[in-house]
């Protein structure tokens, strides 16, 4: 059973330490300040910590409210989902769709399978978080979303794959690098100098490993590696002349200043986008991104 009195208490401890002032948090919440701080004093009975701490810079978390600052948000956050989720679910509405998608599927494939959802099921909800491809999995490991959008090009038990279309890489390159301008396409064998920025391996090894193969196709192994967490970064560290680097077709869409795109001779392929969900805990809404997926990319039900 939820006790919502704590919930309460939780989110007015979390005004406190925002504010860092009981006067202010009481006067954000709408209470006088005398039952705020029987509310906190009520938390603390609960947790057995003490949470706050008055000085006369004004009230600030003590060590143990401090640690515990990050859960209680989430708490309370989860909570504040879980009370619209029950408001729409009584009002007739159908539980929300949860989705992760990578940096580069947000523009090629999100927006026509978005589409293809609302036109299936124009009552639902959808919520979207980007992820890369390996958070994107461990998310549907434990349930958190009902499908993804990620890089991969092959069978991944207990997950379900089911491609969306062919992807190519591209070279990125500087503005004013010696190779960003030129007539047709450029070969891969000319960046075997370049120092190359990626992805960590982490964040999708199917990803990852194709790339390298392609150097190693076209006659080299990739040279001083430098490493980007994110598409994003991996496009900013290139626009800042830290190397070149080799993107999905998707991610070039961004078309960030700073970077020229080049196509490569060959098309040499990238790992596509795929439409993934857990086998295991397969849901209704899995169910229906795969059919909004054979309708927006006539890919064939998987």
């Amino acid at each position: 059973m939820v006790d919502f009195r704590s919930l309460r208490r939780m989110g007015h401890f979390l005004a406190v330490a925002e504010e860092g002032h009981f006067g202010r948090a009481a006067a954000r919440l709408g209470l006088s300040q005398p039952p705020l701080t029987a509310q906190i004093q009520a938390l603390e009975a609960e947790l057995g910590v003490r949470l706050l701490e008055r000085g006369r810079g004004g009230t600030r978390p003590t060590r143990e409210g401090e640690a515990l600052i990050p859960i209680l948000r989430r708490i309370v956050e989860d909570a504040k989902r879980a009370e619209a989720l029950a408001l729409e679910l009584r009002a007739g509405r159908h539980a929300p769709m949860a989705m992760a998608c990578v940096t580069s599927a947000l523009f090629g494939f999100l927006p026509p399978l978005a589409r293809a959802l609302r036109a299936l099921r124009p009552d639902a909800a959808l919520g979207v978080q980007e992820m890369d491809t390996t958070d994107s999995l461990e998310a549907l490991r434990r349930g958190e979303v009902d499908f993804a959008l990620v890089r991969l090009d092959a069978a991944h038990p207990p997950f379900g794959v089911q491609p969306l279309g062919a992807d190519r890489l591209l070279a990125a390159l500087p503005e004013g690098h010696r190779l960003a301008a030129g007539d047709g396409a450029l070969e891969l064998a000319k960046l075997a100098e370049e120092p190359l920025v990626a992805l960590p391996r982490s964040i999708s090894p199917a990803y990852f490993d194709r790339q390298v193969q392609a150097c190693r196709d076209a006659g080299f192994e990739p040279r001083a590696m430098r490493e980007a967490g994110s598409a994003m970064a991996q496009l900013a560290f290139v626009a800042a002349g830290f190397g070149v680097a080799l993107v999905s077709s998707g991610i070039a869409q961004l078309r960030p200043p700073g970077v020229a795109f080049r196509e490569l001779a060959g098309r040499v392929t990238a790992v596509g986008v795929a439409l993934a969900w857990n086998t295991e805990r397969e849901t209704d809404a899995a169910r229906l991104a795969r059919e909004a997926a054979d309708l927006a990319f006539g890919t064939g039900m998987g």
